[in-house]
């Protein structure tokens, strides 16, 4: 019996019904958010959110009974605590003035959709295994930006102090810049001096104008090709490195046999790295018995 729910709750045709059912849900959420609607349609409108609720309780309760006496493994994968919280989350008494609680709770259970649809798990749980390395590269990107807000004040501060004014304020300037959300008028302030260019009814800001026609554009050209095309690299290719992890980790689990079969071949790397090694310094060593029985002839001699 049990064999048979867990081959039910794991067919396509199940996963397929209810990704029918999160994505209506979805629409009846989408649907709720209009108050003509809501005031027409309100009564139909939650009559099948609890029809819905009531589905989703149903897949649960299956899928955590074809565990049978092991259901503790039900909850070792993390989708299905997220689903039992979200949908458990719905039976709490919630009043009046927590409505919009319950409403989040309704927007999120849209969320289930990507623990249903192999694809999109796989790219959520990438993004959860690559947020260790995002963070060291997040790390060096603040300290680029860091630097070049300090030079950024200390250069062009006089001549730009709407963006320029302070360190947090340069900051923010290099966060517009790095999107390229017009970052010419930037540094075209920079190169022309703000008396020439961007400071046009704000005259009275433009105290002390300079102009920085090298310097300008070699400032803010680097940066950008720093900060947004090598780092933005960067973030993508870690994402990918551990997408590919995850895919050869699904492949194995899904098919032990492969692993086994792949775990020889793993082997033979391992020992023909060894006696690459090995060979390395065998050569070394016989080039030192070379040049010692050279001296020895000359010595002879």
């Amino acid at each position: 019996m049990q064999k048979q729910l867990r081959v039910f709750t794991e067919s396509r045709q199940f996963q397929i019904f209810f990704i029918g059912i999160i994505l209506l849900s979805g629409v009846i959420v989408g649907l709720d958010s209009y108050p003509k609607i809501s005031a027409k349609y309100g009564t139909i409108l939650h009559s099948l959110d609890k029809i819905i609720l009531g589905l989703f309780v149903f897949e649960i309760c299956s899928k955590m009974i074809s565990f049978g006496p092991r259901i503790h493994e039900f909850f070792k994968d993390g989708w299905n605590v997220f689903d039992f919280i979200i949908v458990g989350a719905c039976f709490l008494p919630f009043d009046g003035q927590s409505i919009i609680v319950l409403r989040l709770l309704r927007v999120l259970r849209i969320v289930r959709l990507v623990g249903t649809i192999p694809e999109l798990k796989l790219i959520v749980n990438t993004l959860l295994k690559s947020i260790p390395s995002l963070g060291y590269i997040g790390i060096l990107l603040f300290i680029l930006f860091y630097i070049y807000a300090c030079l950024g004040t200390f250069l062009f501060r006089e001549n730009d102090p709407i963006h320029f004014e302070s360190l947090h304020i340069s900051l923010l300037s290099l966060f517009r810049v790095a999107t390229l959300e017009d970052w010419t008028d930037i540094m075209y302030t920079a190169i022309y001096g703000c008396q020439n260019y961007g400071y046009s009814g704000m005259e009275n800001f433009c105290r002390n104008p300079q102009t920085f026609p090298f310097l300008g554009w070699f400032y803010f050209v680097s940066f950008v090709l720093l900060a947004t095309f090598i780092f933005f690299n960067l973030f993508i290719g870690v994402i990918i490195s551990n997408m590919e992890d995850i895919k050869e980790k699904e492949r194995l689990r899904l098919d032990p046999d492969l692993a086994r079969l792949e775990k020889p071949d793993l082997d033979i790397k391992v020992l023909l790295n060894k006696i690459k090694k090995d060979m390395v310094l065998l050569e070394t060593h016989i080039s030192v018995l070379e040049n010692a029985e050279e001296r020895r002839l000359k010595d002879n001699r």
